[in-house]
């Protein structure tokens, strides 16, 4: 019997050699096609690096992405077994990645979202050739993080003033209801900036606190959730929907509190101004948790799907 046995492990032995064999092409061709795709897009992140390096709003939500991708990569590792290899849904989502951007220059309004889609796209293919079908599923609130996060980016000049706007008029309303005496004033500088005269004392809402930095973590967290959890399509849109409002809220909150506490406390301005913004980015960031979870257990369940399918 022991001789059977040693005898089988023999011939088991050679055709397990030959697999890992058969799986050296395709372990090279995908890292190729992998350097490849980094090497093209490598204008797109250094760009994004920049743009995150030098506006201190961006930074959150660069960490809430590095989380996102790095989430989906354990459960992707913990679920499926990586078998690098071509396949015909990868090299689809890279059919469609080089077509966008083939068209980006066609519509220079549209070039940054094309891109970024591209980019997102030629990333799905690449895990689609290492992880399966099924792999794409799990990196979709990854991908689709990065994505808003790359749109959010070409926003940040265009939404600046638009936004401090917004909460300047907000809070100073709600201060008004409140009974304080409050004037939203336009200071003709260069550049110009909004001031709340709230009694003696002069609040600027500068571009720190024109609420780009919680819009960006809300529809970031917003965007992972909705990928993440089970809930149909219409209540996924509605999620994203409602982190701008969310976010836009908790913002010129933030700035009413900070208005009406620090005034009346002995406590350093620099400290009363963190404290309260962290309060209130968490609150926002945990509103929009809260409704994603209440929405996931509102809606069927269904069955995952299991294996691994190219």
């Amino acid at each position: 019997m022991h001789g059977m046995s040693s005898a089988h492990t023999q011939l088991a032995s050679p055709p397990t050699e030959q697999m890992r064999w058969k799986r050296w092409p395709g372990i090279f061709l995908v890292t190729s096609i992998g350097a490849v795709v980094g090497l093209l897009y490598l204008p797109l992140l250094r760009w994004l690096g920049r743009a995150t390096l030098h506006t201190e709003q961006l930074t959150n939500g660069a960490l809430l992405v590095c989380i996102a991708i790095a989430i989906c990569t354990r459960e992707a590792l913990a679920q499926l077994k990586p078998s690098p290899g071509i396949s015909d849904w990868g090299l689809s989502l890279l059919g469609l990645a080089g077509l966008c951007l083939w068209l980006a220059p066609h519509w220079p309004s549209w070039l940054l979202p094309l891109v970024l889609l591209s980019f997102c796209l030629s990333f799905s293919g690449v895990v689609a050739m290492v992880f399966g079908k099924i792999g794409v599923r799990l990196f979709m609130p990854a991908v689709g993080a990065f994505f808003v996060f790359g749109v959010l980016v070409g926003l940040v000049p265009r939404l600046d003033w638009p936004l401090r706007a917004i909460a300047a008029r907000y809070a100073g309303c709600l201060l008004a209801t409140l009974g304080v005496a409050v004037k939203v004033v336009l200071m003709p500088a260069r550049p110009p900036e909004l001031v709340l005269e709230v009694g003696r004392q002069a609040f600027v809402v500068a571009t720190e606190c024109n609420g780009f930095g919680m819009l960006t973590s809300a529809l970031l967290v917003a965007t992972i959730l909705m990928f993440q959890r089970q809930m149909p399509w219409l209540d996924r849109l509605a999620l994203l929907a409602l982190a701008i409002p969310i976010a836009i809220g908790c913002n010129f909150l933030r700035i009413v509190s900070i208005c009406l506490t620090a005034p009346r406390t002995a406590l350093p301005y620099g400290f009363v101004h963190e404290a309260l913004g962290a309060a209130f980015y968490f609150l926002g960031l945990g509103l929009i948790w809260w409704l994603a979870k209440r929405q996931a257990q509102s809606a069927p369940t269904s069955v995952p799907a299991t294996g691994r399918d190219r």
